[in-house]
Order: C-alpha cells, then sequence, then structure tokens
C-alpha cells in the first residue's frame, strides 16, 4: 500500500484525475478512500465537474470532510455549484463551519462574474504597521495560501495599497507600511463579467487582482489560474455559439437527443437564410434561363463574399474580445474593414473579370461578375465590422452574427449579380 501511494504521489493530479474518469462507480470510492486528503482534493479539482459529482457520492461523510478541508474556498465553491441540490446539501452538512460559511458567501455572486470566480483566501497586512509586523502577519496567513501581492488595508479593511513579498522583504524593518506600498491600484467590483476581467489581466500582465465591494472593503481576488479557466471556458462558448452549438455539448457524456434540441433551432433559422437566398434565385429564374452561364459564377460572387465577411468578422470579434467596449472606436473599425474589403475586392473583382472573360469571351457578362464581386465584398466588409459591434451595443453576444452574416452575403451576392445581370444584359 505505501508503494502504490509513493507511485501516486510522483503523478500529477491532472493525469490522475484522467485515470479516475476511466474507473467504475466501485473502484473511484475504493481508490479515493485510498489517499490522503490532500492529494484527493487536488485530484477532484482536475476532475471533469461531470464526474466530481460521483466520485463525491463514492465517500463517506469524514472522507469529504477532510478533502473540503483541504481546498480552496473557490475550487470547493466551483464544485458544490455543479453538484445536484441533494448531494450539495450533504456536503454543507458535514464540512466545517467556516468552510461552509466561505462557500456560501461566494454562492451569492452569479457565476460568470468575478465575485463568482474570486477567492477570499488572501494576505493582508494595516497600512500602520511596520514592515517587521508584516512580515509576521504574512507568515501567520499565508501558510496555506499561494501568493505573490500583500494587499494592504486601513482598520476598516478598505484597499488602500500593494506590496510585492519581494518589497516586503527588502524593506527596513521599521519602516511603516504606508511609506513603502504601491498606491496605483487596480481592482474590481464583484459584479464585473468574468470576461473583463481576465482582459484586465492580461492587459496589465498582473497574476492577481483584488475584489472590492462599493465602499472599497477588499473581500477577494482572481489569480492567474482562474483567468486561464477563464479563457478556456470563454473562447469554447464563443465557438460552440458561432456554430449554433450548446456549450453542453462539450462534454463527452451528453446524449444524442440533447445534441439533436440544441442545434436543431440554428439548423432552422439557417434553413430559413437558405430559402430565401433560392427565392432571390427565383425572383431571376427568367434571367438565368437566358443566360445559363451566370449559374456557374454565383458560388464565385456569393464564396469570395463569404469568405471577406470571415475575415471581417474574426478580426472585429477578436477586438471586441480584448477591448469589449472599443472606446469610441466603432465607426473607425467599421470604416477600417469596409475600405480594406474595398481595396481587396477592387483587385479580386479585376481576376474574376480576365478568367470570366477568358472562359466567355463576353466583356459585359465578365464586368457584370467582376462588379458584383466588388460590391459584395465591400459590403460583406462591412457587415463583418457593423454587425457584430451592433449586437454588442445591444447586449447580445456578437459571436453568434457568424452564420447570419455567412447567409445575408449569400443573399446580397446572389442578388447584385442577377441583378445587374437583369438590368445590363437583359435591360
Amino acid at each position: 500500500m505505501n508503494e502504490l501511494l509513493e507511485i501516486i504521489k510522483t503523478i500529477h493530479p491532472a493525469d490522475l484525475a484522467d485515470i479516475v474518469e476511466q474507473m467504475d462507480e466501485d473502484e473511484r470510492k475504493a481508490f479515493f478512500n485510498l489517499l490522503p486528503p490532500e492529494i484527493a482534493s487536488e485530484i477532484l479539482t482536475e476532475t471533469r465537474e461531470e464526474d466530481q459529482e460521483e466520485v463525491i457520492k463514492g465517500l463517506d461523510d469524514e472522507t469529504i470532510h477532510e478533502v473540503f478541508e483541504e481546498l480552496s474556498d473557490d475550487d470547493a465553491t466551483d464544485i458544490v455549484q455543479e453538484l445536484s441540490e441533494e448531494e450539495a446539501e450533504r456536503v454543507l452538512r458535514v464540512i466545517h463551519p467556516e468552510d461552509r460559511e466561505d462557500i456560501q458567501t461566494l454562492m451569492k455572486y452569479e457565476e460568470d462574474t468575478a465575485g463568482g470566480v474570486m477567492t477570499a483566501e488572501l494576505v493582508s497586512v494595516d497600512m500602520s504597521m511596520s514592515a517587521a509586523e508584516a512580515i509576521g502577519k504574512v507568515r501567520e496567513q499565508g501558510r496555506e495560501i499561494r501568493f505573490f501581492t500583500v494587499y494592504v488595508v486601513d482598520k476598516k479593511s478598505v484597499l488602500r495599497g500593494t506590496l510585492s513579498v519581494q518589497q516586503l522583504i527588502l524593506a527596513d524593518p521599521k519602516i511603516h507600511i504606508s511609506e513603502i506600498m504601491d498606491t496605483d491600484l487596480l481592482s474590481v467590483p464583484p459584479e464585473m463579467d468574468q470576461e473583463e476581467v481576465a482582459r484586465l489581466m492580461s492587459r496589465y500582465n498582473v497574476v492577481s487582482i483584488p475584489v472590492v465591494d462599493k465602499s472599497g472593503v477588499l473581500i477577494g481576488r482572481v489569480t492567474v489560474d482562474d483567468v486561464i479557466d477563464i479563457l478556456e471556458e470563454e473562447a469554447t462558448e464563443d465557438l460552440f455559439r458561432m456554430s449554433g452549438v450548446d456549450e453542453d455539448e462539450s462534454i463527452e457524456r451528453v446524449g444524442v437527443f440533447h445534441s439533436v434540441r440544441s442545434r436543431l433551432p440554428w439548423l432552422c433559422l439557417n434553413l430559413c437564410f437558405i430559402f430565401i437566398a433560392s427565392q432571390v434565385i427565383g425572383l431571376f429564374i427568367k434571367v438565368l434561363e437566358k443566360v445559363v452561364v451566370l449559374a456557374m459564377f454565383l458560388p464565385v460572387v456569393a464564396g469570395i463574399g463569404g469568405n471577406t465577411s470571415t475575415q471581417s468578422l474574426a478580426v472585429t470579434l477578436r477586438r471586441l474580445i480584448l477591448d469589449g467596449a472599443l472606446k469610441g472606436r466603432k465607426r473607425r473599425v467599421v470604416l477600417h474593414e469596409a475600405t480594406v474589403a474595398l481595396l481587396n475586392g477592387l483587385v479580386i473583382s479585376l481576376i474574376i473579370f480576365a478568367v470570366a472573360y477568358l472562359i466567355q469571351k463576353n466583356s459585359y457578362l465578365a464586368l457584370i461578375v467582376g462588379c458584383a464581386a466588388w460590391i459584395s465584398m465591400t459590403l460583406a466588409g462591412f457587415m463583418g465590422a457593423f454587425i457584430p459591434i451592433a449586437l454588442k451595443a445591444l447586449g447580445f453576444d456578437p459571436t453568434v452574427s457568424s452564420t447570419v452574416i455567412t447567409n445575408l452575403t449569400d443573399i446580397i451576392s446572389f442578388f447584385l449579380l442577377l441583378g445587374l445581370s437583369a438590368l445590363l444584359l437583359l435591360g
């Protein structure tokens, strides 16, 4: 048994979690009851959310108490929030009262806010202390906490400044903390969206950011490991929304019917746009009957317009992710993308004109196809920037605009090519 524990200690908790996820219920129960609480808690944190409840169900009350004793308050809160009501009540009943109070406090905040991802475990010192007194306080608070920043507060626990551990250790033992602390504060309210918190930490290259209430009282901190999880979660969510897929489908055990229910509405919406595009073609069916060769160029104009909108959308979404408000630069971003599409469209339309002329030996037809492609690309570039910015301003997720923009581009491209042909070739 001791030899097995020694082997387990050499394996990273994330790798052990992968092994646990492959075990059946009885094997998990036996394995976790074998582990020391500190190792069990690390493995539980790394285990997938959908497997955590199964693990906890296999633990007795005493083991749950010991495991949650080792967990940080934010990790413990994340786990409890994902449990069924019955299992969550059981966990809260058997854990230490202080741990229960911390978890219940954090659960008051929305999951995707700074309060929802913060930890109340931090190191703080009073600004009136000397450096020597502060070092003693840090040693007392920081024994079981991983930290890089010491927060400085006043008698009312209002955040007044920060200190690095290096500053504190190298300071004259008699100097007051208020004389050496950094007062250039960066903090966030608990209601701030977690994506905005991650953006701030990335922008200012900080490993943690304090969370303060409306009175400036320090209530917690968001750490860099939380930010990594936030960025992964948000990236997955955005990718799924762009494809019209429910984010729950990232869970491997989601059933077939759940996937069908989540995807079918989006496919139906896209089908509506496709029917609209087909109706546009139907409006000009007589044009196609007289100039059948136009059918060959429909996918050319629509395809290059779609590619242009995709480029513009990708760049705009990235700007929105890095700087959600764009701070008065919305008009400039839209103008930039439209201008780029206009100039690219000029080059591409000339190439299309040349190819169309070589194929059909008809300069009017080649000119129509080229002009349709140019206008289509310009409008596509404009829409790829304008629509996500508009959705963001209206409070909607801009990533959902992806498929809508592509379908709109197809409709516009068909209308331009067939409409110009009706006017110039048959008019």
